[in-house]
Protein backbone atom coordinates (compact mmCIF):
# COMPACT_ATOMS: atom_id res chain seq x y z
CA UNK A 1 0.00 0.00 0.00
CA UNK A 2 3.10 2.38 0.94
CA UNK A 3 4.14 1.86 -2.88
CA UNK A 4 0.87 2.70 -4.07
CA UNK A 5 0.27 5.93 -1.73
CA UNK A 6 3.56 6.99 -2.97
CA UNK A 7 2.50 7.57 -6.51
CA UNK A 8 -1.31 8.20 -5.99
CA UNK A 9 -1.00 11.46 -5.79
CA UNK A 10 1.33 12.70 -8.54
CA UNK A 11 0.59 9.69 -10.57
CA UNK A 12 -3.36 9.57 -10.71
CA UNK A 13 -5.11 12.67 -8.60
CA UNK A 14 -2.51 15.16 -10.38
CA UNK A 15 -2.83 14.06 -14.25
CA UNK A 16 -6.51 13.57 -13.50
CA UNK A 17 -6.91 17.08 -12.97
CA UNK A 18 -4.26 18.33 -15.70
CA UNK A 19 -6.61 16.27 -18.37
CA UNK A 20 -9.89 17.72 -17.38
CA UNK A 21 -8.22 21.05 -17.20
CA UNK A 22 -6.58 20.88 -20.29
CA UNK A 23 -10.09 18.82 -22.55
CA UNK A 24 -11.67 22.31 -20.61
CA UNK A 25 -9.48 24.60 -21.83
CA UNK A 26 -9.02 22.95 -25.39
CA UNK A 27 -12.96 22.94 -26.29
CA UNK A 28 -13.60 26.32 -25.35
CA UNK A 29 -10.57 27.46 -27.70
CA UNK A 30 -11.73 24.70 -30.63
CA UNK A 31 -15.38 26.45 -30.00
CA UNK A 32 -14.46 30.07 -29.81
CA UNK A 33 -12.34 29.56 -32.87
CA UNK A 34 -15.42 27.55 -34.40
CA UNK A 35 -17.59 30.68 -33.74
CA UNK A 36 -15.28 33.80 -34.32
CA UNK A 37 -17.19 34.74 -37.16
CA UNK A 38 -20.60 35.18 -35.45
CA UNK A 39 -19.17 36.22 -32.11
CA UNK A 40 -17.63 39.42 -33.92
CA UNK A 41 -20.46 39.85 -36.33
CA UNK A 42 -22.73 39.92 -33.50
CA UNK A 43 -20.39 41.74 -30.91
CA UNK A 44 -21.13 39.40 -28.35
CA UNK A 45 -19.95 41.04 -24.95
CA UNK A 46 -16.79 39.57 -22.88
CA UNK A 47 -18.99 39.38 -19.78
CA UNK A 48 -22.07 37.23 -22.23
CA UNK A 49 -19.01 35.28 -23.53
CA UNK A 50 -17.28 34.39 -19.60
CA UNK A 51 -20.81 33.39 -18.67
CA UNK A 52 -21.41 31.04 -21.80
CA UNK A 53 -18.02 29.43 -21.28
CA UNK A 54 -18.80 29.29 -17.27
CA UNK A 55 -22.21 27.06 -17.67
CA UNK A 56 -20.75 25.08 -20.11
CA UNK A 57 -17.87 23.20 -17.57
CA UNK A 58 -20.73 20.72 -16.53
CA UNK A 59 -21.63 19.28 -20.31
CA UNK A 60 -17.18 19.56 -21.00
CA UNK A 61 -17.20 17.45 -17.28
CA UNK A 62 -19.48 14.92 -17.70
CA UNK A 63 -18.33 14.30 -21.40
CA UNK A 64 -14.70 14.61 -20.68
CA UNK A 65 -14.28 12.47 -16.97
CA UNK A 66 -14.10 9.11 -18.70
CA UNK A 67 -11.27 9.50 -20.74
CA UNK A 68 -9.52 11.54 -17.88
CA UNK A 69 -10.04 8.79 -15.35
CA UNK A 70 -8.82 6.02 -17.65
CA UNK A 71 -5.48 8.43 -18.60
CA UNK A 72 -5.16 8.52 -15.58
CA UNK A 73 -5.30 4.98 -14.23
CA UNK A 74 -3.09 4.00 -16.88
CA UNK A 75 -0.34 6.56 -16.55
CA UNK A 76 -0.05 5.55 -13.02
CA UNK A 77 0.41 1.70 -12.99
CA UNK A 78 2.18 2.28 -16.24
CA UNK A 79 4.69 4.22 -14.47
CA UNK A 80 4.96 1.63 -11.48
CA UNK A 81 5.30 -0.88 -13.96
CA UNK A 82 8.14 0.63 -15.70
CA UNK A 83 10.04 1.58 -11.98
CA UNK A 84 9.45 -2.31 -11.48
CA UNK A 85 7.02 -1.24 -8.65
CA UNK A 86 4.34 -3.74 -9.27
CA UNK A 87 7.37 -6.55 -9.67
CA UNK A 88 7.82 -5.84 -5.92
CA UNK A 89 4.72 -5.37 -4.67
CA UNK A 90 4.01 -8.96 -6.29
CA UNK A 91 7.15 -10.11 -4.24
CA UNK A 92 5.46 -8.63 -0.76
CA UNK A 93 2.53 -10.71 -1.38
CA UNK A 94 0.37 -7.56 -2.01
CA UNK A 95 -2.34 -8.33 -4.56
CA UNK A 96 -2.17 -5.58 -6.66
CA UNK A 97 -6.22 -5.01 -7.58
CA UNK A 98 -6.49 -4.85 -3.69
CA UNK A 99 -4.18 -2.32 -3.33
CA UNK A 100 -5.36 -0.54 -6.31
CA UNK A 101 -8.77 0.86 -3.56
CA UNK A 102 -7.87 4.20 -3.93
CA UNK A 103 -8.04 4.14 -7.76
CA UNK A 104 -11.70 2.91 -7.11
CA UNK A 105 -12.69 4.30 -4.80
CA UNK A 106 -11.79 8.08 -6.79
CA UNK A 107 -12.96 6.22 -9.94
CA UNK A 108 -16.87 5.90 -7.39
CA UNK A 109 -16.51 9.49 -5.88
CA UNK A 110 -15.92 10.48 -10.03
CA UNK A 111 -19.55 8.56 -10.93
CA UNK A 112 -21.13 10.17 -7.88
CA UNK A 113 -19.82 13.59 -9.51
CA UNK A 114 -20.86 12.81 -12.69
CA UNK A 115 -24.55 11.46 -11.49
CA UNK A 116 -24.60 14.99 -9.20
CA UNK A 117 -23.60 17.44 -11.91
CA UNK A 118 -25.83 15.87 -14.76
CA UNK A 119 -28.90 15.25 -12.56
CA UNK A 120 -28.81 18.57 -10.49
CA UNK A 121 -26.57 21.07 -12.70
CA UNK A 122 -26.59 20.30 -16.50
CA UNK A 123 -30.56 21.09 -16.94
CA UNK A 124 -29.98 24.58 -15.74
CA UNK A 125 -26.44 24.62 -17.26
CA UNK A 126 -27.72 23.56 -20.68
CA UNK A 127 -30.83 26.10 -20.55
CA UNK A 128 -28.29 29.43 -19.56
CA UNK A 129 -25.87 27.94 -22.57
CA UNK A 130 -28.93 27.48 -25.26
CA UNK A 131 -30.20 30.91 -24.13
CA UNK A 132 -26.98 32.60 -25.26
CA UNK A 133 -26.01 30.64 -27.55
CA UNK A 134 -29.32 31.41 -29.74
CA UNK A 135 -29.83 34.99 -28.25
CA UNK A 136 -26.09 36.40 -28.94
CA UNK A 137 -24.12 34.06 -30.56
CA UNK A 138 -26.14 32.82 -33.40
CA UNK A 139 -28.65 36.01 -33.53
CA UNK A 140 -28.57 36.47 -37.11
CA UNK A 141 -31.58 35.08 -38.56
CA UNK A 142 -31.06 32.17 -41.05
CA UNK A 143 -32.72 31.24 -44.09
CA UNK A 144 -35.71 29.40 -43.38
CA UNK A 145 -35.91 25.84 -44.46
CA UNK A 146 -38.83 25.08 -46.37
CA UNK A 147 -39.88 21.63 -44.85
CA UNK A 148 -42.30 20.28 -42.51
CA UNK A 149 -41.82 18.65 -39.58
CA UNK A 150 -44.36 15.82 -38.07
CA UNK A 151 -44.94 15.14 -34.21
CA UNK A 152 -43.00 17.84 -32.27
CA UNK A 153 -42.41 17.10 -29.41
CA UNK A 154 -40.49 20.04 -26.98
CA UNK A 155 -39.86 20.36 -23.36
CA UNK A 156 -39.99 24.10 -22.95
CA UNK A 157 -37.50 26.47 -21.41
CA UNK A 158 -40.87 27.30 -19.19
CA UNK A 159 -40.83 23.83 -18.27
CA UNK A 160 -44.18 23.56 -20.09
CA UNK A 161 -45.00 20.35 -22.33
CA UNK A 162 -45.60 20.74 -26.19
CA UNK A 163 -47.29 18.41 -28.72
CA UNK A 164 -47.98 19.74 -32.13
CA UNK A 165 -48.93 17.35 -35.42
CA UNK A 166 -47.34 19.31 -37.59
CA UNK A 167 -44.33 22.56 -38.29
CA UNK A 168 -44.60 24.16 -41.59
CA UNK A 169 -41.22 25.96 -41.25
CA UNK A 170 -42.08 27.79 -44.56
CA UNK A 171 -44.86 29.60 -42.59
CA UNK A 172 -43.66 29.16 -38.94
CA UNK A 173 -47.09 27.55 -38.50
CA UNK A 174 -47.84 24.62 -35.57
CA UNK A 175 -50.90 22.72 -36.69
CA UNK A 176 -53.07 20.65 -33.48
CA UNK A 177 -50.84 22.13 -30.62
CA UNK A 178 -51.12 20.53 -27.17
CA UNK A 179 -49.56 22.41 -24.29
CA UNK A 180 -49.32 21.36 -20.87
CA UNK A 181 -48.70 23.16 -17.85
CA UNK A 182 -47.10 21.62 -14.81
CA UNK A 183 -46.60 23.17 -11.07
CA UNK A 184 -43.23 22.51 -9.28
CA UNK A 185 -44.72 19.44 -8.20
CA UNK A 186 -45.56 17.99 -11.20
CA UNK A 187 -49.32 18.73 -11.09
CA UNK A 188 -51.15 19.10 -14.52
CA UNK A 189 -52.32 22.63 -14.09
CA UNK A 190 -53.87 23.79 -17.18
CA UNK A 191 -54.21 21.86 -20.55
CA UNK A 192 -54.20 23.76 -23.77
CA UNK A 193 -55.76 22.89 -27.06
CA UNK A 194 -55.53 24.53 -30.33
CA UNK A 195 -56.17 24.63 -33.71
CA UNK A 196 -52.82 26.15 -35.34
CA UNK A 197 -50.03 28.56 -33.78
CA UNK A 198 -48.01 31.20 -35.96
CA UNK A 199 -44.88 32.89 -34.95
CA UNK A 200 -45.64 36.93 -35.01
CA UNK A 201 -41.62 37.34 -35.01
CA UNK A 202 -41.47 37.71 -31.23
CA UNK A 203 -44.40 35.38 -29.87
CA UNK A 204 -46.66 32.56 -30.69
CA UNK A 205 -50.00 34.04 -31.73
CA UNK A 206 -52.81 30.42 -31.14
CA UNK A 207 -56.63 30.42 -33.18
CA UNK A 208 -58.92 28.29 -31.73
CA UNK A 209 -58.02 28.01 -28.44
CA UNK A 210 -59.39 25.67 -25.50
CA UNK A 211 -57.88 26.23 -22.03
CA UNK A 212 -58.68 23.32 -19.28
CA UNK A 213 -57.67 24.26 -15.60
CA UNK A 214 -57.52 21.65 -13.00
CA UNK A 215 -56.76 21.56 -8.91
CA UNK A 216 -54.44 20.63 -7.07
CA UNK A 217 -55.91 17.19 -7.01
CA UNK A 218 -56.34 17.01 -10.74
CA UNK A 219 -60.05 17.70 -10.71
CA UNK A 220 -61.53 20.52 -13.60
CA UNK A 221 -61.74 23.79 -11.91
CA UNK A 222 -64.05 26.29 -13.12
CA UNK A 223 -65.63 26.84 -16.74
CA UNK A 224 -63.61 25.80 -19.85
CA UNK A 225 -62.34 29.18 -21.76
CA UNK A 226 -62.16 29.32 -25.31
CA UNK A 227 -60.61 31.97 -27.24
CA UNK A 228 -60.21 32.95 -31.03
CA UNK A 229 -57.08 34.18 -30.97
CA UNK A 230 -54.83 33.89 -27.80
CA UNK A 231 -51.01 34.87 -27.32
CA UNK A 232 -49.78 31.86 -25.21
CA UNK A 233 -46.49 32.49 -23.58
CA UNK A 234 -43.61 30.21 -25.61
CA UNK A 235 -40.12 31.07 -25.16
CA UNK A 236 -39.34 28.65 -28.03
CA UNK A 237 -38.69 30.09 -31.59
CA UNK A 238 -39.25 28.27 -35.06
CA UNK A 239 -35.23 27.87 -34.79
CA UNK A 240 -35.85 25.63 -31.72
CA UNK A 241 -38.49 23.84 -32.80
CA UNK A 242 -36.35 22.97 -36.20
CA UNK A 243 -34.17 20.44 -33.97
CA UNK A 244 -37.45 18.54 -33.89
CA UNK A 245 -36.08 16.92 -30.80
CA UNK A 246 -37.20 17.15 -27.19
CA UNK A 247 -34.45 19.14 -25.33
CA UNK A 248 -34.10 16.07 -22.78
CA UNK A 249 -31.28 17.79 -21.42
CA UNK A 250 -33.45 20.22 -20.00
CA UNK A 251 -35.13 17.60 -17.63
CA UNK A 252 -32.83 15.01 -14.70
CA UNK A 253 -34.27 11.67 -14.60
CA UNK A 254 -37.67 12.14 -12.70
CA UNK A 255 -38.71 14.65 -14.84
CA UNK A 256 -38.04 12.58 -18.10
CA UNK A 257 -40.18 9.65 -16.45
CA UNK A 258 -42.70 11.18 -15.69
CA UNK A 259 -42.75 13.43 -18.91
CA UNK A 260 -42.80 9.60 -21.10
CA UNK A 261 -45.60 8.59 -19.06
CA UNK A 262 -47.55 11.52 -19.44
CA UNK A 263 -47.04 10.53 -23.35
CA UNK A 264 -48.34 7.38 -23.70
CA UNK A 265 -50.80 7.05 -26.26
CA UNK A 266 -48.39 9.60 -28.26
CA UNK A 267 -45.94 9.26 -30.97
CA UNK A 268 -44.30 6.01 -30.45
CA UNK A 269 -41.11 6.85 -32.02
CA UNK A 270 -41.00 9.99 -30.37
CA UNK A 271 -41.46 7.92 -26.45
CA UNK A 272 -38.73 5.65 -28.04
CA UNK A 273 -36.19 8.21 -28.37
CA UNK A 274 -36.54 9.69 -24.89
CA UNK A 275 -36.27 6.27 -23.32
CA UNK A 276 -33.34 5.92 -24.44
CA UNK A 277 -32.21 9.05 -23.31
CA UNK A 278 -33.54 8.26 -20.06
CA UNK A 279 -32.12 5.12 -19.55
CA UNK A 280 -28.68 6.81 -20.87
CA UNK A 281 -29.19 9.48 -17.85
CA UNK A 282 -29.03 5.96 -15.16
CA UNK A 283 -25.66 4.48 -17.34
CA UNK A 284 -23.96 7.60 -17.77
CA UNK A 285 -22.35 7.58 -14.40
CA UNK A 286 -20.78 4.12 -15.15
CA UNK A 287 -18.93 5.05 -17.71
CA UNK A 288 -16.15 6.30 -15.74
CA UNK A 289 -15.08 3.42 -13.52
CA UNK A 290 -15.22 0.98 -16.58
CA UNK A 291 -12.91 3.28 -18.34
CA UNK A 292 -10.77 2.15 -14.98
CA UNK A 293 -11.07 -1.23 -15.43
CA UNK A 294 -9.80 -1.16 -19.33
CA UNK A 295 -6.53 0.99 -18.50
CA UNK A 296 -5.84 -1.88 -16.26
CA UNK A 297 -4.37 -4.74 -18.83
CA UNK A 298 -2.71 -2.04 -20.72
CA UNK A 299 -0.57 -0.76 -18.07
CA UNK A 300 0.27 -4.04 -16.76
CA UNK A 301 1.89 -5.30 -20.01
CA UNK A 302 4.81 -4.39 -20.78
CA UNK A 303 5.14 -2.93 -24.46
CA UNK A 304 7.36 -1.06 -26.82
CA UNK A 305 7.60 2.88 -25.98
CA UNK A 306 6.54 2.09 -22.66
CA UNK A 307 4.25 4.29 -21.03
CA UNK A 308 3.58 6.71 -24.42
CA UNK A 309 2.69 3.07 -26.10
CA UNK A 310 0.31 2.40 -23.14
CA UNK A 311 -1.46 5.65 -23.14
CA UNK A 312 -2.13 5.69 -26.81
CA UNK A 313 -3.68 2.27 -26.99
CA UNK A 314 -5.88 2.93 -23.91
CA UNK A 315 -6.78 6.37 -26.19
CA UNK A 316 -7.99 4.47 -29.02
CA UNK A 317 -9.66 1.95 -26.94
CA UNK A 318 -11.63 4.72 -25.17
CA UNK A 319 -12.64 6.29 -28.43
CA UNK A 320 -14.07 3.11 -29.29
CA UNK A 321 -15.82 3.41 -26.60
CA UNK A 322 -17.59 6.61 -27.17
CA UNK A 323 -18.06 5.73 -30.50
CA UNK A 324 -19.80 2.28 -29.69
CA UNK A 325 -21.71 4.59 -27.12
CA UNK A 326 -22.88 6.58 -29.52
CA UNK A 327 -23.48 4.05 -32.40
CA UNK A 328 -25.73 2.03 -29.69
CA UNK A 329 -27.64 5.14 -28.72
CA UNK A 330 -28.52 5.87 -32.19
CA UNK A 331 -29.80 2.49 -33.17
CA UNK A 332 -31.93 3.07 -29.56
CA UNK A 333 -33.57 5.80 -31.26
CA UNK A 334 -33.77 4.70 -35.09
CA UNK A 335 -35.93 1.69 -33.15
CA UNK A 336 -33.35 -1.14 -33.62
CA UNK A 337 -32.60 -1.93 -30.52
CA UNK A 338 -35.28 -1.97 -27.38
CA UNK A 339 -33.85 1.09 -25.69
CA UNK A 340 -32.76 -0.23 -22.02
CA UNK A 341 -30.23 -2.20 -23.91
CA UNK A 342 -29.04 0.51 -26.58
CA UNK A 343 -28.22 2.74 -23.23
CA UNK A 344 -26.61 0.20 -21.03
CA UNK A 345 -24.73 -2.00 -23.78
CA UNK A 346 -21.87 -0.21 -24.42
CA UNK A 347 -21.04 -0.51 -20.93
CA UNK A 348 -21.86 -4.40 -20.64
CA UNK A 349 -19.64 -5.10 -23.25
CA UNK A 350 -16.45 -3.08 -22.54
CA UNK A 351 -16.89 -4.12 -19.18
CA UNK A 352 -17.09 -7.75 -19.86
CA UNK A 353 -13.58 -7.06 -22.52
CA UNK A 354 -11.89 -5.34 -19.59
CA UNK A 355 -12.23 -8.28 -17.19
CA UNK A 356 -11.04 -11.09 -20.21
CA UNK A 357 -7.80 -8.50 -20.63
CA UNK A 358 -6.93 -7.79 -16.93
CA UNK A 359 -7.89 -12.05 -16.82
CA UNK A 360 -5.19 -12.76 -20.08
CA UNK A 361 -2.78 -9.75 -18.75
CA UNK A 362 0.63 -11.27 -16.75
CA UNK A 363 0.02 -11.22 -12.87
Amino acid sequence: MKILDKYFFKGFIMPLLYCLIMFYVVYIVADVLGHLDDILRNKVPLNIMAQFYLFFWPLIFIQTAPIAVLLATVYLLSTMNKNNELTAMKASGINIYYAMRPVFITGIIVCLGVFYINENIIPKAYAVVNNIKTDYIESIKKEKETKSIKNVTLYTKTHQMLYAKNFDAAKNKLSEVIILEHDKKQNLRRKIIAGYALWLGDKWRFHNVIIYRFDEEGQPLGKVLTFETKIIKLPEKPSDLMKGELMSMYMNYPQLKTYIGRLKGGDENTIKRLKTDLYFKASLPFISLVMIFLGIPFSLTTVRGGVASSVGISILLGLAYYASIGISLALGKGNVLPPVLAAHLSNVAFFILAIVLIKKAPN
